[in-house]
């Protein structure tokens, strides 16, 4: 019995694993697609026949020690894919100013995902309140407004801003308002990212986060933290996703 359980616990962080680094993979070059093409670059598997012209001359043998330098010309188009390939393999990683030193964050679960949030860019965590009042004609994503102090927050279903289609689909007959326990608030208490539990506070090296090299989508996803399976969110970005109206 003790074995299985073992089993199943490997499954779930190999699950988590893979998730984690297929969300960076959508945003970001396939490093095995780049690796094939570098080495179609550099191990070319044609035969390269330097045209050389010379003088009608008796064959004469060359010593060993006598270097010839045969200088081939590479096609222009040869050196545009090697710039194109160098130029992705040095691209270089999106980090915030606030990961230039050790940092800390709030793991919390959405949808069984776990995620986290620089506590820099935390404004407070509340537990979930029936005051949440339902605004009809927005987003599936967008669950109300919530008056907490002096602020009107928008209340997010964390779960479908992030989660890819293959996801959601798991989530057809799910009511956030019977998972959700408490909310996450961010950019100064104008978001509240709904969830299902709150987790604890790590400190993180900079090493420690597989940062994002893109910012072509997925613009709340800072990057991820395999040893603790889960997703580090950007703040910054996730607000603009919000005030765009776009999921992820």
């Amino acid at each position: 019995m003790a074995s299985n359980n073992s089993n199943t616990l490997v499954d779930e962080k190999l699950a988590v694993s893979l998730f984690l680094d297929s969300l960076l993979r959508e945003t970001e070059t396939d490093e095995a697609t780049t690796a094939e093409i570098k080495s179609v670059v550099e191990v070319p598997t044609v035969e390269v026949v330097a045209d050389i012209k010379l003088e009608e001359k008796p064959v004469v043998d060359i010593p060993a020690e006598v270097v010839v330098d045969n200088k081939v010309e590479i096609p222009v188009e040869a050196t545009v894919v090697t710039e194109e390939v160098e130029k992705e393999i040095t691209t270089e990683s999106i980090i915030p100013e606030w990961a230039n030193e050790p940092f800390q964050i709030l793991l919390f679960e959405v949808a069984g995902i776990k995620l986290a949030v620089p506590l820099i860019e935390l404004s407070s965590v509340i537990e979930w309140q029936d005051g949440v009042t339902e605004m009809p004609g927005h987003a599936d994503f967008y669950m109300g407004i919530l008056q907490h102090l002096d602020y009107k927050i928008a209340v997010i279903d964390t779960a479908r801003m992030i989660l890819p289609a293959n996801k959601l689909e798991e989530l057809i007959d799910d009511d956030p308002r019977e998972r959700v326990n408490h909310i996450v608030l961010i950019d100064d208490y104008m978001w509240g990212l709904a969830c299902d539990k709150i987790g604890e506070v790590i400190t993180l090296e900079p090493n420690d986060v597989r940062w994002r090299t893109s910012k072509s989508s997925r613009s709340w996803l800072a990057g991820t933290v395999i040893e603790h399976m889960c997703a580090l969110l950007n703040s910054e970005g996730f607000s603009e996703m919000l005030e765009k109206g776009q999921k992820s």
